[in-house]
């Protein structure tokens, strides 16, 4: 796999410096009960930021690459966290999402193939209510991926909007955005 021997030294370091954690964490407010899936949770940093300050939720780190998956596992049992469960597979394989009030995507969503079956399977399977949040590199960041596999801030909103989802809330940092979508009430 392309992703088993990753080195995320230099995502941690750019996300460190650029996307403020806190602010992640209130913008995708999650309350404490909650079940979330972090979409290429990599090395664990935001999976194991949700565990610690929602310690009664349930959280889904969905890392298909070995190299996250196995740091993943050694914070949880270094600090002890109950409340993490890693999941070893393609985010393009998962196609139910009914038992997550929240999916949450940091700088993975450009790199997927399956963008529209993803969106699709979000719309048709989560709950009336449930949340999709996405950090995205700005189309035009001095840093980040190819700025051919971007995505548009309008593109990405069509596309949700197109399957069950609306905005409801934007944020910007220096090179990257964030959205929350909430998941109509079914037709």
């Amino acid at each position: 796999m392309e992703w088993d021997n990753f080195d995320y030294s230099r995502t941690k370091e750019m996300r460190d410096r650029f996307i403020p954690l806190e602010k992640v964490i209130d913008f995708v407010s999650l309350e404490n009960n909650a079940s979330l899936i972090d979409m290429g949770a990599g090395d664990g940093h935001y999976s194991i930021a949700f565990a610690l300050k929602f310690p009664d939720s349930h959280i889904t780190a969905l890392e298909p690459g070995l190299n996250g998956s196995k740091l993943i596992r050694e914070r949880i049992k270094s600090e002890k966290i109950q409340n993490v469960e890693v999941l070893e597979k393609d985010a393009c394989t998962l196609k139910d999402y009914s038992n997550y009030g929240v999916v949450f995507f940091s700088n993975v969503f450009h790199d997927l193939p399956c963008r529209d079956g993803i969106a699709a399977a979000m719309g048709k399977t989560m709950r009336p209510g449930s949340k999709v949040v996405f950090i995205e590199f700005k189309k035009e960041a001095d840093i980040g991926p190819p700025k051919e596999i971007r995505i548009e801030e309008s593109t990405l909103k069509a596309l949700m909007e197109a399957n069950n989802a609306k905005l409801s809330g934007s944020a910007e940092f220096k090179y990257h955005y964030m959205h929350k979508y909430i998941i109509n009430q079914k037709t």
